[in-house]
């Protein structure tokens, strides 16, 4: 097995510290923020998230694929971290800013800097998805590397989780949109030097295959890999339904359990449990076939987390309780499917001869913001349909059809999940015998 060093491991993973800084935010606090302090309706905010999605279809294949094509004196991968990090950034402070307009003018800077966000996010992160491809050709390497970049990535969720609430009481005062504003501001600056890290600290050492094919081409070649379109539909199962209580957190605590400081509590534990589980992917994929694990901790999350449906909600402990199982689970499964990405792109090079490694990482990213849109639109739509009312006494009806989205939502995404993995085609066996041949043609090539 090739060795990196664990400042190169602890610098690629930073890169995700960075970046989930960012995601975090958007995908724990900003439909609140949309629709509890910046003023829009609840169906207004999911028409947003869907439309970017919609986008997202056509800019992060466009954005592999030109990712795929880039040769440079910083490497293919590399480059975009360095020239990304600001912009993105600013995008980020933009979005949580809440401009003096009309309520149409309100609703126009959404659309314009929530997409701007996201288009940003995928010039950074698709290529930084992609990365360790490059950086070794062995599979557990990269699930190393994946491990490292998890365990940062909810080092920074529970970072989010745990100090975005106090954060803006703190700079904002009674001055919600205020706090909103610096404390994102913050988080984004710590995103850029973060992302400067990674790019100073890591190096792209497999050899970069030419790429004289067309993007039409390299779609053609993808959309014949069944390990691909497995996990295309996971990634959108999984942001649609599985990582739905923390979008709805905000609600079910301030609503249905009435003490919103509580949230804090609830992310933190479900932050604490993503970590530990990253660390059991860590020690337990060395030896088990991914594909089982995953497929495991897909089922004991669905087991788990439909429970909350039954709960009562002046159990707090218990409820954030049962969220630290739950994601501890997904904890397992979140380094494992990274890792899976790029033994996708390793498959399609073994069976049809083809390295597409920014599409294929690309296509699975978008699923991943495709399926947050899907959890917008489905959000906004129940909240609507239960007739939610932003800082009102809400109705038992609108309480239970937040529990919805808390329980019995999140539970059928991971069986569904679980279900769906039955289906990819890299298991243990096959993955070793993978790479060893395509570590041999490789060599011949070189």
């Amino acid at each position: 097995m090739e060795s990196l060093k664990l400042k190169e491991k602890l610098g690629y993973g930073v890169g995700d510290l960075g970046s989930t800084l960012i995601f975090a935010t958007v995908t724990t606090f900003l439909m609140y923020f949309y629709t509890d302090i910046f003023g829009l309706s609840a169906a207004a905010v999911g028409s947003i998230f869907f439309v970017a999605r919609m986008i997202d279809a056509v800019s992060d294949p466009l954005m592999g694929a030109i990712a795929d094509r880039t040769i440079s004196r910083w490497g293919k991968f590399r480059p975009y971290l360095l020239f990304g990090a600001v912009p993105l950034g600013i995008l980020a402070v933009l979005t949580f800013t809440t401009p003096d307009l009309s309520d149409s003018g309100k609703l126009i800077y959404a659309y314009i800097t929530y997409i701007l966000l996201m288009i940003c996010y995928t010039v950074v992160n698709i290529p930084y998805s992609a990365l360790p491809v490059m950086m070794s050709s062995d599979s557990k390497v990269r699930t190393q590397l994946t491990s490292f970049r998890m365990f940062c990535g909810f080092f920074a969720m529970l970072l989010v989780s745990g100090s975005t609430l106090p954060l803006v009481r703190l700079l904002g005062g009674d001055n919600e949109q205020q706090g909103f504003q610096l404390t994102i501001a913050i988080f984004a600056a710590l995103a850029i030097l973060f992302f400067f890290v990674t790019f100073h600290s890591t190096k792209e050492r497999v050899k970069s295959v030419g790429h004289q094919s067309s993007i039409k081409q390299d779609l053609k070649v993808v959309s014949q890999n069944r390990a691909w379109w497995v996990l295309l539909i996971v990634g959108v199962l999984c942001f649609s339904f599985t990582m739905m209580p923390f979008a709805v957190g905000m609600y079910y605590f301030r609503y249905n359990v009435g003490q919103t400081d509580m949230a804090t509590v609830f992310f933190v534990s479900g932050n604490i449990g993503m970590l530990l589980g990253v660390v059991i992917t860590a020690v337990l994929s060395k030896s088990l076939c991914k594909k089982k694990m995953m497929i495991c901790a897909q089922l004991l999350a669905s087991l788990l987390i439909i429970n909350l449906y039954w709960l009562d909600t002046a159990n707090i402990m218990l409820i954030c309780g049962l969220f630290f199982l739950v994601m501890i689970a997904q904890g397992v499964s979140v380094p494992i499917m990274w890792s899976m990405v790029a033994d996708a792109a390793d498959y399609c090079e073994w069976k049809q001869g083809k390295r597409v490694i920014g599409l294929t990482t690309s296509s699975v990213t978008f699923s991943h913001k495709f399926g947050m849109g899907i959890s917008g639109v489905i959000t906004g739509a129940i909240l609507s349909h239960y007739g939610y009312q932003a800082g009102a006494v809400q109705s038992a009806n609108t309480l239970h059809g937040i529990l919805i989205m808390m329980s019995l939502l999140p539970a059928l995404g991971f069986l569904a999940s679980a279900l769906v993995l039955i289906l990819y085609p890299i298991n243990k066996t096959i993955c070793e015998q993978m790479q060893q041949e395509l570590q041999h043609l490789r060599s011949i090539s070189n």
